[in-house]
């Protein structure tokens, strides 16, 4: 049974991130402050490449760099997880939906 909700909270997860992906783009658009952000992100990638690091410093650098970013999508992932969970419950206590 156990195996059976892991399998289904992956492919779960796996399709939230694919709907939160063009759920983002689509907000993206109309939100200047995320707007701003990766526009930051962007020009800190660039700096980042233009630096003079050893081959040693550069892997340790992108290897933290990949570690936040799979914190990242994972917190993302739940946090998207918990809203679809919460909104179902409001439907079910309003009695729109039945769990």
């Amino acid at each position: 049974m156990e195996v059976h909700i892991m399998n289904g909270f992956r492919i779960l997860k796996k399709l939230a991130w694919m709907r939160w992906e063009k759920t983002l783009m689509d907000i993206r658009k109309i939100d200047p402050e995320y707007e701003h952000a990766m526009d930051r992100v962007i020009e800190f990638e660039k700096w980042y490449k233009e630096m003079e690091l050893s081959e040693e410093n550069k892997s340790d650098i992108d290897a933290l760099l990949d570690a936040l970013d799979d914190v990242g999508e994972s917190e993302v992932n739940l946090a998207y997880l918990s809203g679809l969970a919460d909104c179902l419950l409001i439907l079910d206590r309003m009695e729109l939906f039945q769990l």
